[in-house]
This record gives structure tokens, C-alpha cells and sequence, in this order.
């Protein structure tokens, strides 16, 4: 057996024998298939999983094992059949069968479940009985085709778990059974996913690596183990071209960031003890440490580009307790520490892999600032209670999203700024909404995609005034994109020859934002932001029509602001009161709307600052301030050669600054 030693059987026995709260966990999810009986494709029929959403509201569709039709959507409540829910319905049934078998199999291991390892072994057995029937299928964007479904990577995902679950009923088959389930589906599944690994850098070849070699472990037929370690775009060469300076992973997105870790880790978990263990390298440790220089005020992760949920604080148990069972690092001791305050140690990960106990050991969060990595800049206060997050790096390919210099602002863990992350991809939203610059707390021209770009930072230095940042972004240089495959989405001829320059001071009581734009003359502008909480603006404002590209007409009840100046704006909501005065060095208007928020069934206003047929060098200038209440007063904003020049009341005080934005 490839998956445990006879050491690591014999603790792991004796632990199940103690008592196992996950284990039960995983008896009872067995139970259910044990009485329903197994449901595995004759054909296939297997889709994208991100097909089950609703494509009105992008809510997730409510799943039943038992029932393959009647798809309710969990949150309005509307009622699908057919396709694309079908094959999805199949996908994820594919998925709950094959760890299924991996879990059956482990009961059957440690507790000796009989019921359980006829479960595991009928599992795999009707995949490899109807492998041969699964035609290649797929057409979903940036994928490869697999054959029990429709793109490589869920390929991969589903035989590694019916690889694991062989290896451990390996000795227990009868030696026809392990020839048909090695001949009919392991090796040319393994086949499949050898042919169908793209040359390039992306998560979607670490799991397909990592599944090619766990194969090739498990059936001793490691060539395929040696192609998925060695080769070119394998997982050495993933890992030494994929790992950006600061250790961030290329695609630059949290999610993937971690999507991509799980995959490698995957692979060790299997490969412990044997020559192609990567495990010595130094590049785990650093990847593993870079999210946690991104904690939000509670812990929690920002939903950068292709993120969903909120926050992955829970999530990062299943992370962390291999990483630190193996480094003993105190990062990781830190970060399990934390989210076992509030959770029991209950996981799977925690029982197989992690250590008897946890060192008690302290996270601190610190301002975090990269320029040749991923390009992130955290700023937090004094108190560590706000968080400000400048997106100014490179660009990370298809997962990112094409928001150059954009902002993330929280405070105590409460987004209040947010960058709304995204949905599921099979739903409309995603690309017709949430992947889009309009939707951003940036700058869009003519409401279209900025093309790929690597920011860069021209000043960053701490005074008494606060903590100043000034980065750029140009479009009239060529873009280095990373080797990774890219579907283009954007609107080249509006960003032509057109630079950014956002600076921005940052303080514990407000922070200053200055963003100047060249090169864009007679073309539209909009300086946006979308902070949570009820809008309050000042003024009599006029019904609006609004037009533009896909994401603009997601939005309602667009009201215009007809005055030039500083306009103060605030939202009051679960952080308090956040109060924007927005200024414009030339002619401009001021816009509110309402636009989705993430999830879809809650809504957020957007200020828009608008500048049509702009001249070839302007400014956007603003104050934000989170306080309990609106105390920002006075306020004014005077442009200059640029640079612009605020004065205003806080709290009774007068204060002013000066920024400036690129060189003239």
C-alpha cells in the first residue's frame, strides 16, 4: 500500500479505537449510499458542476443523491430540469461517489467496516465496468476534455479518489478484479489525463500531475509518476515557475492560491517516503506562509478575482494541518490555533496527518507592501483594526480579474469597500458581471475591460503624515503575461495609450486617494466604487439612464448628481458610517446606483464619478472616512499640476495634505 505505512496503520487504529468524531461523520455519509444504493453514469453524461446554478440570481441549485431532477435554487426559490442541470447533477454525483469509495475504503482500513469495503469496492468496480464507455466530452472554457466528465481536472479529481480507494482494498481484490479495475480505467485513465496536460502554467496541470502520479504509485507503473514529478510544466517546473518572489502563487487569487496548494499536497500526502516527494523543497513553507500576510482584521481571506464564500477562515483547517504536521511551523501552530478557538479539531486532515497538539503560538497582522511578486500592499492602523488592501501587481491570467490599482477596504473583519470576488463560472453573472473593471473599485474606460497589466510602484514611504503609496499602471507598454493559456476578454482600443496613477495615504482615521488618468482623451471614465451599507448623498438627484457594456446593465435606479465640486456621500452599515467627499479636476457627473452584491439576493450602491470626452490628462481626488458617525467636514479639494491639495474638519481639526500622482 502507497497511501500509509504499517507504522502509520498501527497509531492510526489505535486513534479510531479511542474514538474518531469524523470518522462516524464519514460512516454515516457511507450509510446513506449503502441504503440508497450507488448511482454511477453508464455513459458520459457528466458536465461542470458550475453549471448548477441558477442563472438568474447565480444561486447554488439544492442537490439530492436520490433525486435527478426538480433542481430548486437555494435562493429564489425557482425550479430547473434538464440541461446543462443534468450533467452537472451527474458531476457532482461523480464526485460524492468517488470519495465515497475513498472514505469507505479508509473505514474498512481502520475499523475494519465490512459494509464499507463492499461499498468502496463496488464503487470502484462500476467505474471501471463502465470506463470504457465514457466517450472524451467537453467544451467548457479553458479546459481539456476528460471522459467520466467533461473537463480534465474533474477527470483527475475523480481517479485520484478511486485510485486511493484501490490502494488501500488493493490486497483485499481478488487478482481479476485488480487487473480489470488497473486495465479497464486506472491506466487509461492516466492515459487521458497524459494526453490531455496543456504546457502551461496553471492549477488545472498541478491536478492533473498530481493524479498522474498518484496513479502511477499506486499501480506500480511509475513512468506516469516520473512524467507527472519530472517533465516539463510537471510539478517541479509548476512550482519553480508557477511560485511568484513573495511566494504567492502566479494566478494571484486567493482561492487558486490555496486550489492550487491542494492539489500539490495531494500529491505528497501519497508520495511521502518515496523518491519524487517534493516535500524537502523549499517552496511549501513559503507558499503556505504568504496568505497569512493577507489576514483580514478576523482572520479571514479577501475574495480577490475568481473568489467566492466568505473570507476561507474555516476552510484553511484543511490547509494547514498537513503543512504543519510535516514543518511544525509556527505560522501554521498560529493560524490552527485561531480558527480552533472557535471550532473543534474535528477534521479528517487533523485526524490522518496532524500533530497530537498544537503549539500555542501568535499570528500577528502586520502591514504587508510587495512590488516584485504578487504586488500586494496591506495597510492596517495602528490598532490593526482596518485593512486596506491595493491590488497593483502583475497579472495573474484567467482567474484574475481586470482590476489594475483597484481597492479592498474592511475594518474588524466587516467588509466595507469590498472587491466582490465572483459566482459560480457555469452562471451569467460571472462574466457578464463580476469578472468586469465596471465592477471594481477602480477606474473604467468607455464601461470595458482593462487588458492585461503589470503594475508597478513608483513611491512608497512612511511619514508622520501616514503611510503613502503611489502605484501605476500602462497601457502603453507591452504586458508580460504569464505562460498560462488566456481567453481575451477586453477591450484593447479603450485602453489604448492610456496610463494610471493612483496614490494613496493612508492614516488611522482616513485615508486619501488620488487617481490621475492620461491618455484617454475623448474617451469616457468612470471612477467607481461599491461600499456596503444604505447611501446617503446629498443634492436633488434625477432618474438616469444607463448605458455601456454587459456588467452597466446590471445595474438599477441610476440617479444623477447635477453639480460640480466636492459631493460627500455616506453609507451607513455594519462597520458604521463611511463617508466619501469625491472631487474632479474637470467636468464631470456624479452618479448612484444599485448593483448586485455577492451573494446576488443582497445589493450595494455604486458611486460613480464620470468624465465624458475627457481631456488627455485628468484627476479623480477623494477622502474616505469609517467613523461612527459623518465628522468629516470642510472639505476641500484644489487641483494642481498633478497633484491635488485637501483641506478639511475632522473631529473638530483641520488638516491638510498634498499628493501628487506620476511625474508631469
Amino acid at each position: 500500500m502507497v497511501l500509509f505505512s504499517q507504522e502509520e496503520l498501527t497509531r492510526l487504529r489505535l486513534k479510531a479505537q479511542r474514538g474518531a468524531p469524523v470518522l462516524d461523520r464519514l460512516r454515516e455519509d457511507c450509510g446513506r449510499l449503502l441504503k440508497s444504493g450507488i448511482k454511477v453514469p453508464k455513459s458520459g453524461v457528466a458536465t461542470w458542476s458550475h453549471y448548477f446554478a441558477c442563472p438568474q440570481d447565480a444561486g447554488r441549485l439544492e442537490y439530492s443523491y436520490e433525486h435527478e431532477r426538480d433542481f430548486r435554487c437555494s435562493v429564489c426559490g425557482r425550479i430547473y430540469n434538464g440541461e446543462p442541470y443534468s450533467g452537472a447533477w451527474w458531476r457532482i454525483t461523480n464526485t460524492i461517489n468517488t470519495y465515497t469509495a475513498y472514505n469507505a475504503a479508509l473505514l474498512w482500513l481502520l475499523r475494519g467496516d465490512e459494509a464499507c469495503r463492499g461499498l468502496a469496492e463496488d464503487i470502484v468496480s462500476a467505474y471501471a465496468d463502465n470506463y470504457p464507455n465514457y466517450e472524451e466530452h467537453g467544451d467548457i472554457p479553458y479546459n481539456k476534455p476528460g471522459r467520466m466528465n467533461s473537463q480534465i481536472i474533474c477527470e483527475a479529481d475523480c481517479l485520484d479518489m478511486l485510485a486511493r480507494a484501490y490502494d488501500m482494498l488493493k490486497e483485499s481484490l481478488k487478482s481479476e478484479t485488480r487487473a480489470h479495475i488497473e486495465n479497464e480505467m486506472l491506466l487509461p485513465g492516466a492515459a487521458l489525463l497524459k494526453k490531455n496536460r496543456t504546457d502551461q502554467l496553471h492549477n488545472h496541470e498541478v491536478i492533473v500531475n498530481s493524479a498522474l502520479g498518484v496513479i502511477g504509485l499506486v499501480t506500480g507503473h511509475c513512468e506516469y509518476t516520473d512524467y507527472a514529478v519530472n517533465s516539463k510544466y510537471g510539478l517541479i517546473y509548476q512550482l519553480e515557475h508557477g511560485m511568484l518572489a513573495d511566494g504567492m502563487w502566479f494566478e494571484n487569487t486567493t482561492n487558486y492560491h490555496f486550489f492550487a496548494l491542494k492539489a500539490f499536497l495531494s500529491f505528497e500526502k501519497a508520495a511521502r517516503g518515496t523518491p519524487y516527494s517534493l516535500l524537502g523543497r523549499p517552496e511549501y513553507r513559503r507558499m503556505y506562509k504568504m496568505p497569512l500576510k493577507l489576514l483580514q482584521g478576523n482572520y479571514s481571506l479577501p475574495r480577490l478575482s475568481d473568489t467566492g464564500g466568505r473570507g476561507m477562515f474555516a476552510q484553511l483547517r484543511d490547509h494547514y494541518e498537513f503543512v504543519y504536521g510535516v514543518y511544525g511551523d509556527q505560522d501554521f501552530a498560529a493560524i490552527l490555533a485561531k480558527i480552533y478557538e472557535t471550532r473543534e479539531r474535528d477534521s479528517l486532515d487533523a485526524f490522518l496527518y496532524g500533530r497530537d497538539e498544537i503549539q500555542n503560538s501568535y499570528l500577528p497582522l502586520d502591514d504587508y507592501h510587495d512590488e516584485g511578486g504578487s504586488g500586494l500592499t496591506v495597510l492596517r492602523g495602528s490598532d490593526k483594526s482596518q485593512y486596506l488592501l491595493i491590488r497593483h501587481g502583475k497579472y495573474g491570467g484567467e482567474h484574475d480579474h481586470y482590476d489594475k490599482l483597484g481597492l479592498h477596504y474592511s475594518c474588524r473583519g466587516i467588509e466595507v469597500l469590498p472587491d466582490l470576488g465572483t459566482v459560480s463560472y457555469g452562471a451569467p453573472p460571472h462574466y457578464a458581471y463580476f469578472k468586469n473593471t465596471f465592477t471594481h473599485n477602480t477606474v473604467c474606460i468607455n464601461t470595458q475591460n482593462q487588458p492585461p497589466c503589470n503594475g508597478t510602484v513608483a513611491r512608497f514611504l512612511r511619514n508622520e503624515e501616514g503611510t503613502l503609496i503611489e502605484c501605476r499602471a500602462d497601457w502603453t507598454r507591452p504586458c508580460e503575461l504569464p505562460d498560462s493559456f488566456v481567453i481575451c476578454q477586453w477591450d484593447a482600443d479603450a485602453y489604448r495609450n492610456v496610463r494610471f496613477a493612483r496614490s494613496v495615504l493612508f492614516t488611522d482615521e482616513y485615508f486619501l486617494d488620488l487617481f490621475r488618468v492620461r491618455g484617454a482623451a475623448g474617451r469616457q471614465a468612470d471612477w467607481i466604487v461599491h461600499p456596503k451599507g444604505k447611501c446617503e448623498s446629498e443634492g436633488e438627484l434625477a432618474p438616469l439612464q444607463l448605458d455601456g457594456s454587459a456588467p452597466v446593465r446590471y445595474l438599477k435606479n441610476a440617479r444623477r448628481l447635477s453639480r460640480e465640486g466636492v459631493i460627500q456621500s455616506v453609507w451607513r452599515g455594519e462597520a458604521g458610517a463611511f463617508t466619501l467627499c469625491s472631487a474632479c479636476s474637470c467636468p464631470s457627473e456624479a452618479i448612484y446606483a444599485e448593483g448586485p452584491d455577492n451573494p446576488m439576493d443582497a445589493e450595494l450602491t455604486y458611486f460613480i464619478r464620470r468624465v465624458g470626452g475627457a481631456p488627455d490628462d485628468f484627476m479623480f481626488a477623494s477622502v474616505f472616512r469609517l467613523s461612527g458617525d459623518a465628522d468629516l467636514t470642510d472639505v476641500s479639494i484644489c487641483f494642481g499640476a498633478g497633484c491635488a491639495e485637501f483641506d478639511f474638519v475632522l473631529d473638530g481639526k483641520a488638516r491638510r495634505h498634498r499628493l501628487s500622482a506620476g511625474e508631469d
